[in-house]
């Protein structure tokens, strides 16, 4: 029996670390091919959006001085795309002998590769990825904070869509109308950060995103990019605000204030998630300076036993929602 295109995969980085399911997801986008001898594969000093894997034959990589290193697919030189540490070639690529090949786009290994790491450094679990994506939903911090007769609600209202590997399904800047569920497949977190982009999460089934900006009906602050095909389920802003929004958020007035931190069981958290120059400019007395854009991944380092409550307009309710998600005792300064 042919052994499998994606066992013979598992041979090279990145893909030794992948499922043969995750490499499943990607087989649509292989180009399978052959080159007789004495063929360029590529040539030194072009850009190439593919990366190109060697399964049979023998390659010569040719230098700026001729110099020849060959790889030959069963040696152990061959565990990597052939000459891919840069997007231009540094090498000529000359078929010494037929070679079998297999060309992925560079781009698709870069965002499944990003993926997988953060899955991994998340603690999810193969039994997490494989269950049921209404039971991880369902079963949230979040939606124990809904009443039962919205949550069927809910279900009704959400729109199935399919998506494909490399589909951007919300993007930073744009205004937000939508808020969407994985139901199966995989999704990248991303945003720009000084002329570079900055990977913030690896979303899978059960994960909601894209709520932030229905909640402070700000521009989105990050883009959402499929890693995989999958199916999502997409919410409207109608239906979002009254079903969602409005028994998630509390809100507590500043004249309160003072009573809830004298009184409280525990200690209170006032946190100003304008961005840092509003709040140097305008600081709020006693409160704690995390700009909106970076309160998710400060979310590991703050006391759960605390009442947080959020200040900066429209942010805030967008803080104590993110917070809420979190599990966190969450109250909007109104």
């Amino acid at each position: 029996m042919e052994t499998p295109l994606s066992k013979k995969l598992q041979h090279f980085i990145p893909f030794d670390e992948w499922s043969e399911d995750i490499i499943e997801e990607l087989t649509p986008h292989f180009r399978e091919h052959t080159l007789s001898a004495r063929k360029i594969l590529f040539k030194r000093g072009q850009s190439d959006d593919e990366c190109h894997f060697l399964l049979s034959g023998g390659i010569d990589l040719a230098d700026d001085d001729f110099n020849i290193n060959g790889i030959d697919a069963d040696s152990d030189e061959n565990f990597m795309a052939l000459d891919n540490t840069h997007v231009v070639h540094r090498y000529t690529g000359i078929t010494r002998t037929p070679c079998q090949l297999v060309s992925v786009k560079r781009a698709y290994l870069e965002l499944i590769s990003t993926w997988s790491e953060f899955r991994q450094s998340e603690s999810r679990s193969q039994h997490d990825e494989e269950s049921d994506w209404l039971e991880r939903l369902i079963t949230s911090d979040l939606f124990t904070r809904i009443p039962p007769a919205n949550i069927q609600k809910l279900l009704s209202r959400f729109e199935e869509l399919p998506a494909s590997l490399g589909d951007v399904v919300i993007r930073e800047g744009e205004i937000g109308e939508h808020c969407y569920v994985i139901k199966t497949g995989g999704a990248l977190v991303t945003r720009k950060a000084d002329q570079e982009e900055e990977t913030l999460a690896a979303l899978g089934p059960g994960d909601l995103f894209g709520e932030d900006a229905l909640v402070s009906e700000l521009p989105r602050n990050a883009s959402v990019t499929m890693t995989s095909s999958g199916t999502l389920a997409r919410l409207s802003k109608e239906d979002f605000d009254p079903l969602l929004k409005k028994p998630v958020l509390s809100y507590i007035r500043e004249s309160e204030l003072d009573t809830l931190i004298d009184e409280a069981d525990t200690g209170v958290i006032i946190l100003d998630v304008r961005h840092t120059q509003e709040a140097s400019a305008a600081p709020v007395i006693r409160a704690r300076n995390v700009p909106l854009s970076r309160l998710r991944e400060t979310l590991k380092s703050l006391e759960r036993d605390f009442i947080y409550v959020t200040t900066g307009g429209g942010r805030a309710e967008a803080a104590a929602y993110i917070l809420s998600e979190a599990g966190f005792d969450a109250r909007v300064l109104a």
